[in-house]
């Protein structure tokens, strides 16, 4: 299996993906790629979700961890996923459960080594020389 990437990989990666749709929300992001970019620039940090601060984490750790659907299926879509597992995980991203629940189902469909794939096989990762 292939490494996965880095943090900073992914954020890099994720800052070229398309915007989705901005909402006004009570949260401090308008977007779920705003999402990604704030919680990802500041993972290393308790961020606004108060984290342990830990370090040697990959990508795959981030997100094997995300508990927000919304996080999941807007990456899985951005990146190139195929249509037919991002409409299952939209499906589930908007069905009943908790957001972990539904997250946990959304990586059963999209696991990470797919969002990864999908990633560098789009060119929004940059091979390493």
């Amino acid at each position: 299996m292939e490494r996965s990437l880095e943090i900073v990989e992914l954020l890099i990666a994720v800052s070229r993906l398309p915007e989705d749709r901005r909402r006004s929300r009570s949260a401090w992001y308008e977007s779920q790629k705003e999402h990604w970019v704030g919680w990802l620039f500041h993972y290393n940090s308790p961020g606004a979700y108060d984290r342990k601060v830990t370090q040697g984490r990959d990508a795959r750790f981030v997100y094997n961890h995300v508990v927000c659907p919304g996080l999941l299926s807007y990456l899985a879509d951005a990146a190139g996923v195929s249509r037919s597992l991002v409409r299952q995980a939209k499906r589930i991203a908007e069905s009943g459960g908790t957001e972990m629940e539904r997250a946990g189902k959304i990586r059963r469909v999209v696991p990470w080594e797919i969002v990864q794939e999908a990633l560098i096989r789009n060119g929004y990762v940059r091979p390493a020389v």
